[in-house]
């Protein structure tokens, strides 16, 4: 979603612009990040927000592996004394595509101009999340770019390994289930259909599980345009309503409350706040936008609905442990040790310890529940695809042994 805004910076200077972000609430986050503070804010027209999506697609795509190389470059290219400027010129032209290499060349081009790195860096909101902008501004105004940098390549490749696992971990049993069941269609469809003829050349009556396998080969074979096109359909409103606002939350909150996959989402999240927020605070961030920058990476609405209300009760003066203590979103170990670094005044230290631990969960869960859907879904399928054989050869069965009698 665009806003329109108009501001002040931190000289006082009266400034106008257009920023994208998800909410009224992260557009302010950003503008803040930029030492812009907003006197008015509006939404512009549907047809000026086509065009800008139009104009700004290009500026979408790099994959978090992308990101994740330019960064480690950019470390290691300020560690070796490179200054910023020349180093953002080699990426460049090392860039593996055109797109990559308009960024870099852009972000260059407005460095060399005298902006800061993360103000350039601002400007493509959709390549450069909230924490990237975040610490870089912070490792300018220190002096410690280069340590700032490395951070993110850490905090970058540990976020990119969990999402595969938890990816690879929720598309696996899909897979597997669709091939299973594509497999099945076609037995239904096309095998069935010849067994059929086959048992009709004998003129003997069926039995009764083969009657009911030839009726439901019969019902697909003359309705699979049908059911092929119900199937599609259904995906396509399942697809736009998950788009809407109503469905994210809908779905998102059924994916919490299941059995298995709930669990998975609330480790490896509970592993991402912590993460976010232990890189945040060490770099020195406040804790309200520190709080702000991790409901950015949530991929779930009840965790983002969560942190939102962490953000309004940790501002109005509690604590963070106490706040998410109430919510019953974090499990107990996390809300305990939380508090204990309050208490103790080592918050980041326990933070890492948190990340460390869940990420730790995250992968053996994943591991055992590869191991144990596995061997359930393969029961399944092959419960069926027998079922349907043995169904098909009773009435052979049958006559063989008729053939074999005095």
């Amino acid at each position: 979603m665009e806003f329109d805004y108009q501001g002040v910076d931190k000289t006082g200077k009266k400034v106008t612009g257009r920023i994208e972000a998800s909410n009224e609430g992260e557009m302010r986050v950003l503008l803040r990040s930029q030492g812009v503070r907003p006197t008015r804010i509006s939404t512009p027209g549907n047809l000026s927000q086509e065009i800008g999506k139009v104009l700004r697609r290009s500026k979408r795509t790099m994959s978090l592996e992308t990101l994740v190389a330019i960064t480690r470059q950019l470390h290691a290219l300020i560690t070796s004394g490179i200054p910023l400027v020349q180093g953002l010129e080699f990426l460049a032209d090392q860039a593996s595509t055109k797109n990559i290499q308009a960024i870099i060349s852009n972000i260059k081009d407005k460095v060399a101009q005298g902006s800061y790195l993360w103000e350039a860096l601002g400007l493509y909101p959709k390549t450069f999340p909230k924490i990237y902008i975040a610490l870089i501004r912070v490792g300018e105004s220190s002096g410690s770019l280069d340590i700032m940098f490395k951070r993110l390549s850490r905090y970058l490749e540990n976020s990119n390994r969990l999402r595969k696992i938890v990816k690879s971990a929720m598309m696996y049993p899909v897979i597997v289930l669709f091939v299973g069941i594509l497999v099945i269609a076609l037995m239904l469809v096309f095998v069935i259909p010849k067994f059929e003829d086959l048992l009709k050349s004998n003129n003997q009556e069926l039995p009764g599980p083969t009657k009911a396998v030839l009726a439901v080969s019969h019902f697909f074979a003359h309705h699979a345009p049908i059911i092929l096109v119900g199937i599609i359909g259904f995906s396509y409103l399942v697809s736009l309503y998950s788009k809407t606002r109503e469905g994210r939350i809908f779905i998102d909150r059924m994916i919490f409350k299941s059995p298995i996959f709930g669990e998975l989402i609330q480790k490896s999240s509970v592993a991402r706040f912590a993460r976010t927020m232990q890189i945040m605070i060490t770099s020195g961030i406040n804790m309200i936008d520190a709080i702000d920058i991790c409901k950015t990476t949530m991929d779930n609405y009840v965790l983002e609905d969560a942190i939102a209300t962490v953000r309004k009760e940790v501002e109005s003066g509690k604590t963070l442990g106490t706040v998410i203590g109430r919510l019953q979103v974090f499990p107990k170990m996390a809300v305990q040790m939380i508090s204990v670094g309050e208490a103790s005044g080592s918050l980041d230290k326990m933070l890492e310890k948190i990340a460390d631990f869940y990420e730790e969960e995250v992968e053996i869960f994943v591991s055992g529940m590869t191991k144990l859907i596995e061997p359930i879904i393969l029961v399944f399928l092959g419960s069926v695809v027998g079922g349907l054989l043995i169904a098909m050869y009773l009435p052979i069965f049958k006559i063989a042994g008729g053939a074999g009698g005095p």
